[in-house]
């Protein structure tokens, strides 16, 4: 293994991890994996990616890993808290300033895992917890939570909607659109907009920003997307009433 090379360790390759793995290689990030489950490694080799077979508690496995050469953060999102902390506690102890992003899968485990060094806990069980990208402040982090959501049973779930030419939504504020009518919460919004520039929250995605949380007074305009939470039947509504509105608008033109 190639010290230096990986930016992101990513501990533990189960369902969430997967999903979690591919969202880093859509968006390019170098990353390792570390997984004790032979089948998990095995996977994770197939799809190409750098991936090693140990327990990542071990003071040598996260060296390896470079967790002190390169790596900015570490992600502990294996299924059982008890490693999660382990892990945590291993990483804070041989870095101090990496970013250490760990799952709590049990609320009662959310103050152990602070405890033992975590910067963020992301929290499957519970909304709030969904909205971390706010303070970890890297795209990174949007697309972990987006994995993490993805691959949850909650009846709720993170998508987006894109405001297209003649969306009834372009040239509204934030405030004027109201999107909480639909039931839906915004969690940002991806602009390639360079109108948008002075806004404060935003981080940068591809060729895009991505602006956390924005203002009331932030402007929406065509080609912006929404980055929505929600249930599926108000995304559902919402895009219903986008489509007739510019068929509507289409028909009186």
């Amino acid at each position: 293994l190639e010290k230096g090379k990986h930016s992101i360790i990513l501990c533990g390759f189960g369902r969430v991890g997967q999903e979690i793995a591919q969202q880093l290689e859509d968006n390019k990030y170098n990353f390792v994996v570390i997984d004790k489950d032979k089948q998990h490694i095995l996977l994770a080799k197939e799809k190409g990616y750098t991936a090693i077979q140990d327990d990542a508690s071990k003071n040598s496995v996260l060296e390896t890993a470079g967790i002190n050469i390169g790596a900015k953060a570490i992600l502990c999102i294996t299924g059982d808290d008890v490693t999660n902390v382990y892990i945590t506690l291993t990483s804070r102890y041989l870095n101090p300033d990496i970013t250490i992003i760990s799952r709590a899968n049990r609320e009662d485990n959310v103050k152990k895992l602070y405890q033992a060094g975590a910067t963020h806990i992301v929290e499957p069980f519970t909304v709030s917890g969904l909205l971390a990208a706010e303070y970890i402040g890297q795209p990174v982090a949007f697309e972990a939570i987006h994995g993490l959501l993805h691959g949850n049973k909650n009846t709720a779930k993170l998508d987006t909607i894109d405001i297209k030419k003649h969306c009834f939504l372009a040239g509204l504020s934030l405030k004027e659109a109201n999107i909480e009518q639909y039931k839906l919460r915004l969690i940002g919004v991806i602009s390639e907009k360079h109108l948008h520039r002075s806004k404060h929250n935003r981080y940068k995605l591809h060729q895009q920003q991505f602006y956390f949380n924005p203002c009331a007074d932030f402007i929406l305009h065509d080609d912006d997307i929404l980055v929505l939470l929600g249930r599926q039947l108000s995304f559902e509504h919402l895009n219903t009433l986008i489509t007739s509105r510019r068929l509507e608008k289409n028909h009186y033109a």
